[in-house]
């Protein structure tokens, strides 16, 4: 299988800081969830609102990504929230001793994904990306 000589730059450039921010707002989202569901709602009834809160949860995270790989610029805010909202509720969680090591990996891990969607690479990704949008919406125009 050959491969455009473009995607191989652009993978070679870009594809680091991308995976490193999926997966470090992965652990984000992941441990605030531990966090929560063990400190918050450690008597709550986990049969109905355990699968929904994790569903809608993965939800807005897949399509964050999903919206920063397919060129849309409102994807990288939706993940910068979902951080922000996972620092919320992971300083929220101090006062019921949760696991340190959890509890500070959790706000390390959004406070990178944080740091990794304000890095240069990271915006010139997101104007590539749109700019391949872009030109994939004209051949589209071009064919009809």
């Amino acid at each position: 299988m050959t491969r455009h000589p473009e995607l191989k730059g652009f993978l070679q450039r870009y594809f680091g800081v991308f995976i490193a921010a999926y997966f470090s707002s992965i652990i984000a989202v992941a441990w605030t969830f531990a966090l929560v569901w063990s400190t918050y709602c450690r008597s709550c009834s986990k049969d109905g609102v355990l699968p929904w809160s994790l569903l809608a949860t993965l939800t807005v995270f897949m399509l964050g990504h999903g919206a920063v790989v397919r060129g849309r610029a409102w994807g990288a805010w939706l993940v910068a929230g979902l951080c922000v909202g996972c620092m919320v509720l992971t300083l929220a969680t101090y006062g019921h001793r949760p696991n340190l090591f959890i509890y500070t990996s959790s706000l390390l891990a959004a406070l990178v994904t944080l740091l990794l969607l304000n890095c240069q690479r990271y915006r010139e990704m997101r104007i590539r990306l749109a700019e391949y949008r872009a030109k994939r919406r004209l051949a589209r125009q071009a064919r009809r």
